[in-house]
Order: structure tokens, then sequence, then C-alpha cells
């Protein structure tokens, strides 16, 4: 009697490809002699590289996307950020607009400069009389 050899004691070497048989494959099927021609071969090498080739384009384009979405996401962050910058500065200003407009010294020293008081004295002037309106009887230079 006979051995009978299991099919899976001899099971294919593939190439890179993962289809060809490769030139020392010892299947049973390369033995009886339906080993791949060099055409063949070539063949399958061709289209192997070039799936490979789309996929490597394709996985490229994809981080390039990723890459430019990112970027929009970090610029409109920026620019959020930059608008908010901008609103609190505004509302500042307007606040130290609203306290200049109601600030009774700033309005007298205005008024005695266009009177042709020298800054100097306009300055006495209107510290005097802030410290009178708070009830001081001590000067700033006291």
């Amino acid at each position: 009697m006979g051995r009978t050899l299991s099919l899976l004691a001899h099971l294919p070497r593939l190439e890179a490809d993962g289809v060809t048989h490769r030139r020392d494959c010892e299947c049973v099927r390369c033995d009886a002699g339906f080993r791949p021609t060099e055409h063949e071969r070539t063949a399958a090498r061709l289209r192997f590289e070039a799936i490979q080739s789309r996929e490597a384009a394709a996985r490229a384009l994809t981080r390039r996307r990723e890459r430019a979405r990112i970027k929009r996401a970090a610029l409109a962050l920026e620019l959020e950020a930059d608008a908010k910058a901008v609103d609190e500065r505004l509302g500042a200003l307007r606040a130290a607009r609203e306290r200049a407009e109601h600030d009774g010294r700033l309005a007298m020293l205005e008024r005695l400069r266009r009177a042709g008081v020298p800054l100097a004295d306009a300055l006495a002037s209107v510290e005097s009389v802030a410290w009178a309106q708070q009830g001081s009887n001590l000067r700033p230079e006291d």
C-alpha cells in the first residue's frame, strides 16, 4: 500500500502578490506541471504593483485632505480667538471712553486748556478741586 500525502503537507508558496505561485513552490498543482508562465508572473506582478501604487496614492490623498482639514480647523480657531480678542479690546475702549465722558476732572482740564491755561497750571487746579471735593485738607504735596 502506498503512502497518502495530505494536501496540507504541500501548501502553495506564493509571491508577494499573494496569488502567483513561486518558482520553488512544491504544491500538488505545481508538481503536476501547472506552474505560472513567465508572462503570467509578469502580468500578476504589474497588477500587484498597480494596486499597491493606487492604494499608496489613496493613502497620500487621504493624508493630504486630513492635513488640509486640520489647517482649516486651526485657522477657524485662530480667527475665532482673534475676533474674541478684538471684541474684548473694543469693549475695554468703549468702557474707557464712557468713563472719560463722565469724568468731571477731564472735562475741567479740557475747558482750562481751551481757555489757554498752561498744562501744569491746569493740572494743578484740577487736582486742587479734586482734593477739595474729597473733603481732604491735605494737598498732594503735603
